[in-house]
């Protein structure tokens, strides 16, 4: 029996589409936002982390605020609820528990949605 992880991952968590109708098609545009994404989006991953070790809710509401908007570009939808839960606990200072269970879904999808990037990314050159 397979687990929801691996499921989850049988199909793609990105959708181009929005990218590129936001972008007109221009795959110059298109790059540089995916190029901005890939670089941004590791060290946003780590703040986060790291903000939790640190138990730093103000840190986590930003940087789950931030990402959200970077996500919805990228068409990343799964992972816009999940940030948007992170944001709000963020602001409230409350449920370190919940936090830390949706930072590992965090972490997952990223890593897919990086891997699916790289991928798409030489259709941009």
């Amino acid at each position: 029996m397979k687990t929801n992880e691996s499921e989850a991952r049988v199909k793609n968590v990105c959708d181009f589409k929005y990218l590129s109708e936001t972008m007109g098609g221009k795959k110059k545009s298109i790059r540089e936002v995916i190029d901005a994404f890939v670089e941004q989006v590791p060290v946003q991953l780590q703040s986060i982390n790291d903000a939790i070790t640190q138990k730093d809710y103000s840190i986590i509401e930003r940087v789950a605020h931030v990402m959200r908007s970077s996500v919805s570009i990228m068409g990343i939808s799964s992972l816009v609820p999940v940030l948007q839960e992170m944001e709000t606990l963020g602001a409230n200072a409350t449920d370190m528990e919940k936090i830390k269970k949706l930072n590992q879904k965090l972490n997952s999808i990223s890593e897919q949605a990086l891997e699916e990037i790289e991928k798409e990314k030489s259709n941009y050159v």
